[in-house]
């Protein structure tokens, strides 16, 4: 157990050192949309509420743990919406703890006949800390094999807080979508003790949806369609490209992702596949993946599980009642999960 501990302290503290504060991810872009980009806020319902759980490198004590709930509301004038983000981001043994809530307002309207545009701000508040309760230094290990109750180490890192800014757009219309989004865009200092700014986090997302079939039964959807989606995220040094298929036969939905597919950066970092299974239970969706990591330190560590569920309402009346008195009606063509 003590070996376990301190090799994930090792790999804490390097990757640290390597990554210059990255954001966790998720490998279901799309049943945490708004942690993709604030714009996405009341693209794919009137309104909806999702909590997410994403847990990977079990095989360290626990590995990294984060959970995730937002909420979006659009507003009657179906011009704007409202979007709330709260996530708590956890490094298992090693006592890292980072909690952010965020408030998202956003911007939708038809750019002509053809396209569709949403912009959104976002504010957010972070807290982060170190527990030192599971932690064991190097002076409280002994000779003989036990372990001291307290070790002479200065415990110096007092919590910290920052507020950080997101800005993001959304252009699409019913098979397209491309999104870009800037997470703390006025790099907050998120340091213990010494300044170390957080880098701003560039987000890519696009994708085109192919419908094999689809027609409207009792105003509800069904379709059998494939989409193709790619995602480029950058945050200083680290960049990364995800590739994305996703299949779906409603109510069923199967998606493969391969992520860091290493295009664009001189540093190796994790490549894994992800797969993605997700029904959709009107007016509930559920979602479960699972990353398989061939490549670098994840691959001998574990892989990861996400399990998300979200309530969405969608108001298929108006949609048709829109559609007939506007030909170009525009609804976001991006997956559910």
């Amino acid at each position: 157990m003590r070996a376990k501990q301190f090799t994930f302290l090792c790999l804490f503290l390097f990757f640290d050192f390597w990554a210059w504060g990255q954001d966790f991810q998720f490998s279901q872009q799309f049943s945490n949309r708004l942690h993709v980009n604030p714009a996405f806020a009341g693209l794919r319902s009137d309104y909806s509420i999702a909590a997410a759980y994403r847990t990977q490198w079990r095989n360290l004590d626990n590995g990294f743990v984060t959970q995730q709930i937002a909420a979006d509301y659009k507003f009657k004038n179906k011009k704007t919406a409202a979007g709330l983000v709260a996530s708590l981001d956890k490094t298992g043994k090693a006592g890292f703890t980072r909690t952010q809530v965020g408030g998202i307002y956003a911007y939708q309207t038809a750019l002509n006949e053809n396209f569709s545009a949403s912009v959104a701000l976002q504010a957010s508040y972070g807290s982060q800390r170190f527990s030192y309760t599971d932690l064991i230094f190097g002076d409280q290990l002994n000779d003989n094999g036990s372990i001291n109750p307290t070790s002479q180490e200065n415990y110096i890192y007092d919590p910290i807080s920052y507020l950080s800014v997101a800005a993001g757009g959304v252009l699409y219309n019913n098979q397209f979508w491309i999104s870009l989004a800037a997470h703390h865009a006025n790099q907050p200092d998120i340091g213990f003790g010494i300044e170390s700014k957080l880098p701003v986090k560039f987000t890519l997302n696009t994708g085109y949806k192919f419908y094999i079939n689809n027609y409207y039964r009792d105003a509800y959807l069904y379709e059998f369609s494939i989409t193709p989606t790619i995602t480029y995220t950058q945050q200083q040094f680290f960049k990364k490209t995800d590739l994305g298929l996703y299949f779906t036969y409603t109510p069923v939905t199967l998606g493969l992702i391969y992520r860091g597919l290493p295009l664009s950066s001189n540093f190796m970092y994790d490549q894994s596949v992800a797969v993605i299974t997700g029904i959709v239970l009107e007016p509930f969706r559920l979602a479960y993946s699972y990353d398989v990591v061939f490549t670098g330190a994840g691959s001998r560590t574990g892989g990861a599980h996400e399990i998300a569920i979200s309530f969405d309402k969608i108001d298929f009346d108006k949609i048709f009642k829109s559609r007939a008195s506007k030909k170009n009606y525009k609804h976001i063509a991006c997956p559910a999960f």
